[in-house]
This record gives structure tokens, C-alpha cells and sequence, in this order.
């Protein structure tokens, strides 16, 4: 994808680089997710964002958790109560708190449970991007991580992530507009604004960390499948790959079904720039 982006890389670094250095932590920012039963990917995702974000600005709506994976410290836990899977339920409720958030944060990013926003390495960490955002949105970079069984043995929960894997693919289903200092208007899953507006940075990715371990992966499919399902999101196939338990099935979606048809799973070698990222 290099050469594709290699003119908004340059007007983007050029812009990044001659906006103003704030106090590190001066411009006020919060996080939004939202949860249920997620024992893998809820401390994951706090190990990395609690680097910067304060324990005060991290709110995570729990739906319904009975796994105690929410009883920790580190965030607002804000419980709320729907006996389904309904993305359009769950984008009113979290877009409504990133609209009443910016009446006091600076900026509001917004990420499931499973999915990294980080800059390239090259340009420092969240923190350094987040104390020098100036625009009303941005759009990430969708990259999805890949675990090849054939090279990589399962992930270690208690070491870094990406020390552990060696692939990753382009996807543009998770080039996600995460990061506003406005109230945002998003398309089911946040995948997209209402209004197609589109303002990509491809120096700032979004890891989507589902297919990290393939053991874990069709686990988590198994526990989503045995949940009930809002008819709408059935009948129109939102987040259908979330059921998939057949092995064989399974399997051929893991490694061929990048989510969209016109899209390849296309592995990419991870740069060691990012290993030491999470």
C-alpha cells in the first residue's frame, strides 16, 4: 500500500509535524468500548489504553458480563442490560456518549473490545498523536492480525502480542473513522459516517486483534453463536462471520474471508518497528 499513499503521507506528516507541541496529557481525551464476557481481549485492550488514557476517561459499557472479567479496577464501568447481539442498539448507545463526552474531552476515540489504534512507531505513540490531533475526525488504517499455525504456536496471554506474531493483512473494513473532536454520526459496526465522508490517515492503524489465535478465535465464535441474535441483524448478516463454529467452515473463513468479497486475505510481513508496540 506504499506507493498508494506516499502523497497523503507526505501533506500528513508535513501537517503533523508543524502542529503544536501541547503539554503532554494537556488536551483532555476519552475511550469508549463495550463489553461482554470478553476475559482475553478486555485486558488487553486496558494494558494498552490505560498508557494513555486515565482511569477516569476510559468508559466501558458492560452488557450483561457474568464472567467477572469486568470486575477490575482501571475504567468506568457503565452497566446497561440487552439479552441480544443488536448493533444498531449498540451504536445509539455508545454515539450518544461520545456526543455528551466532547461537552468535556477534547477528543472522544471510540473501539471495540478487540481492535489497536496505534501510529507508525516512527511518529511516536497514541499519546504523542493524540496531543497533536487538530482535526475534526480521522479515519485509521485497517489492519487485521493473522495467526499461521504452521509458523506460530499460541499466543502466551501474559507476554506482548505482537513479539508473538509475524503477519498481519490489510482490510479496509477497519479503516474506521475512531478518533473526533466532533460528534460523530456512524453506520452499524463503525465502520463508516453516515454522511461517506472519509479523512484517512495511513500512518495511524487500527489493529484488529480477532484472528490473533486461532484456538481463541473459534472459541469466541462458539460463545457469540450461542447467543440470541436481534432479528434485523440476522436477517441482514451483521457480524454473521461471529457464528461461524463449523471447523472446516472455520477455517476456510479464518485464512480466505478477509470480510468484504472484493477483498483477499493477503498476508503481510509485520514490520519490527511494531513489535514492541503491545
Amino acid at each position: 500500500m506504499a506507493a498508494w499513499f506516499d502523497d497523503i503521507r507526505r501533506t500528513r506528516r508535513r501537517h503533523y509535524e508543524s502542529r503544536p507541541r501541547h503539554e503532554p496529557g494537556s488536551r483532555t481525551r476519552a475511550l469508549i468500548t463495550m463489553v461482554h464476557n470478553e476475559p482475553v481481549f478486555l485486558p488487553i485492550w486496558l494494558s494498552y489504553y490505560s498508557r494513555f488514557f486515565g482511569p477516569g476517561d476510559i468508559y466501558v459499557f458492560d452488557n450483561e458480563s457474568d464472567d467477572h472479567s469486568t470486575e477490575r479496577q482501571g475504567f468506568v464501568r457503565l452497566p446497561v442490560r440487552h439479552n441480544r447481539v443488536d448493533h444498531t442498539w449498540m451504536l445509539r448507545r455508545v454515539q450518544d456518549l461520545q456526543h455528551e463526552l466532547l461537552d468535556r474531552y477534547d477528543m472522544v476515540l471510540v473501539t471495540d473490545v478487540d481492535e489497536i489504534v496505534a501510529p507508525d512507531p516512527r511518529w511516536g505513540t497514541l499519546g504523542d498523536y493524540l496531543d497533536r490531533f487538530d482535526e475534526e475526525w480521522v479515519n485509521c488504517l485497517g489492519y487485521e492480525l493473522l495467526h499461521i499455525r504452521d509458523e506460530e504456536p499460541p499466543l502466551r496471554l501474559e507476554q506482548p502480542i505482537l513479539s508473538q506474531r509475524r503477519w498481519w493483512y490489510f482490510n479496509d473494513a477497519y479503516n474506521k473513522a475512531a478518533l473526533a473532536s466532533a460528534p460523530m454520526d456512524w453506520t452499524p459496526g463503525f465502520h463508516g459516517r453516515t454522511d461517506g465522508s472519509y479523512n484517512l490517515d495511513p500512518d495511524l492503524r487500527m489493529i484488529h486483534l480477532h484472528r490473533m489465535d486461532y484456538d481463541i478465535c473459534l472459541e469466541r465464535h462458539r460463545i457469540r453463536s450461542r447467543r440470541r441474535w436481534d432479528r434485523r441483524d440476522a436477517r441482514r448478516g451483521w457480524a454473521s462471520h461471529n457464528r461461524i463454529v463449523d471447523e472446516d467452515e472455520f477455517e476456510r473463513w479464518f485464512y480466505e474471508d478477509a470480510y468484504f468479497e472484493r477483498f483477499e486475505v493477503k498476508p503481510e510481513r509485520i514490520p519490527e518497528r511494531w513489535r514492541e508496540v503491545f
